[in-house]
């Protein structure tokens, strides 16, 4: 029997909601000119004050706008458009705005967008010689428009109409303000990050803006976008369609890729993201680089589409997803086979849920022209465990789980042909439980030494640590021949879930070589040992 798993398809006129304007205005480029109108001197040079007037250019415009400064704040100017005020924009909307960009946001009531983005993404550019950004409160050619940022204003030809600048949609303002103020922080990351690396991909510019959002509290503010990719998680993470209608879905994924970098990796890794002159998944490799990551793109992509299964484990799940995760496609009878599939798209994944208890196998065979990252992960009563499944030269692999209550396989495709694939499942006969294993669960009333992730691993692999009360801990790794390789940790920890990783590398900081290691954690008689797999 066949069964073909395939994304549901929606048509674009159900994905509209709300564009990027930056985006927006690059598709529209060829056909949206610049005003080619000149300030005077005085506007030019003159200091910036409440009720000073500008002539502001708005891209798709022939003529300059008149608008006037309504607000001035420690790192912003806001600019209201004249026929606007007191009509569509009243002074206590531009105060609340001037209040988050400078003061507080609803994620730290300390600080405002402006600080909060900059210390993420680094310093905002100044073309202008004003170390404040100008915000221009206008009426959008587009009523889908919430805001934008325009290089074309950055670099305008007229060093008068040359601004940091940020543009929001006075309708919006006054309809929906919280919307704006999300905008607010989405396009100012697009500001910074033109000024860091002005030709990056949009897929890590989308992202890192939909990132932006969520670290200042507002997160989502497009709410159809991270459900549409949960429902379509075959799309290719690193494209960009160009239609704004059928985008929604990309915003999703990329804005989750790049919350799951930050929560991952740190904070230093988005901070090196922008900063890196390379773009896509070159520049992502070169991130990691920078801050001194044994990774690259291809591992952080397949520990997220893993991660994007397994949302609500503790251990593999980020915090962006909450409760959700990707569709999936359930098989619902044992012994199975063939089931075939095809992800779609590079980049994309699908997931197929096997909602049965036992002793089950599952084999997995891929085209040979193809390139996949195969997670297999076995649920048993409210713990997880997550398994890479090694392929071999033909794209075949297997993967058991004994006496669990559900399985899942997760598959990833990372090259550019080759999607099909095909899936036989089984009961199969476990040998007995060992002795050591037994032992092992009898300790875990003080320790518990969670499955290893990714196992095996070619960057760096998560060991999570689970206490019963605090005590002190050694968490030390081991090669084959039992020499001690490298202690993580030695010392006094809390009680609870603690997250251990081991880059590969030994107590010197030296790269180990491809091959089998041990992950073994103490406290006083208790033992727990895991079996890792490095491969290089």
């Amino acid at each position: 029997m066949h069964f073909l798993f395939v994304s549901l398809f929606i048509m674009p006129s159900l994905l509209l909601a709300r564009p990027c304007g930056t985006r927006w205005l690059a598709e529209q480029a060829v056909d949206i000119s610049l005003p080619v109108g000149k300030v005077s001197a005085v506007q030019q040079n003159a200091e910036v004050a409440v009720g000073s007037t500008l002539q502001v250019a708005v891209s798709g415009d022939s003529f300059l706008r008149p608008a006037t400064c309504r607000y001035v704040g420690e790192n912003a100017y806001i600019f209201v458009q004249d026929n606007l005020w007191d009509v569509v924009v009243v002074q206590p909307s531009i105060d609340r705005l001037g209040d988050v960009f400078d003061r507080s946001t609803p994620a730290d009531s300390t600080r405002g967008i402006y600080e909060m983005a900059t210390e993420a993404f680094g310093a905002a550019p100044d073309v202008d010689g004003d170390r404040r950004i100008f915000i221009f409160v206008i009426d959008m050619p587009d009523d889908r428009i919430v805001g934008y940022f325009d290089p074309r204003i950055a670099t305008h030809v007229d060093p008068g109409l040359r601004k940091d600048a940020v543009y929001l949609d006075g309708y919006h303002l006054n309809a929906n303000p919280a919307l704006v103020r999300g905008t607010l922080a989405h396009e100012f990351q697009h500001l910074i990050h033109w000024g860091h690396d002005e030709d990056e991909e949009i897929w890590i510019d989308e992202g890192l803006s939909g990132y932006a959002e969520e670290l200042v509290g507002f997160a989502e503010t497009d709410p159809q976008m991270v459900p549409r990719f949960l429902n379509t998680p075959d799309l290719d993470l690193t494209a960009w369609p160009s239609s704004t209608s059928a985008s929604i879905p990309h915003y999703g994924a990329t804005y989750l890729f790049a919350s799951f970098l930050r929560e991952r990796y740190g904070p230093e890794m988005i901070r090196a993201l922008v900063s890196e002159r390379r773009n896509g998944t070159f520049g992502v490799d070169e991130s990691f680089k920078d801050i001194g990551a044994v990774e690259s793109f291809l591992g952080a992509w397949r520990l997220w589409i893993a991660a994007n299964y397994a949302s609500d484990d503790a251990y593999y799940g980020y915090s962006a997803l909450g409760q959700r995760r990707v569709r999936t496609y359930p098989i619902v009878e044992l012994p199975f086979g063939p089931k075939q599939g095809d992800v779609v798209n590079q980049w994309g994944s699908i997931s197929v849920a096997l909602p049965m208890s036992g002793n089950i196998e599952v084999e997995f065979q891929g085209e040979e022209e193809g390139r996949y990252a195969v997670w297999g992960y076995g649920m048993r009563g409210q713990t997880g465990e997550m398994v890479n499944v090694m392929l071999d030269s033909t794209n075949g692999g297997r993967v058991q789980w004994a006496r669990v209550d559900s399985v899942a396989l997760i598959v990833g495709r990372a090259s550019a042909f080759g999607g099909a694939f095909s899936l036989y499942g089984r009961l199969y006969e476990p040998p007995p439980i060992s002795t050591a294993v037994l032992d092992e669960r009898s300790n875990a009333r003080e320790l518990s030494l969670g499955p290893a992730y990714p196992n095996p691993f070619n960057g760096q692999v998560l060991l999570p640590l689970t206490l019963s009360q605090e005590r002190d801990v050694d968490l030390s790794i081991y090669n084959s021949m039992g020499q001690r390789v490298r202690v993580l940790h030695s010392g006094f920890l809390q009680g609870g879930v603690h997250r251990m990783y081991w880059d590969g590398r030994d107590g010197g900081n030296r790269a180990v070589a491809s091959g089998h290691y041990f992950a073994l954690a103490r406290v006083d008689e208790a033992i727990f040992m895991r079996g890792l797999t490095l491969l290089k």
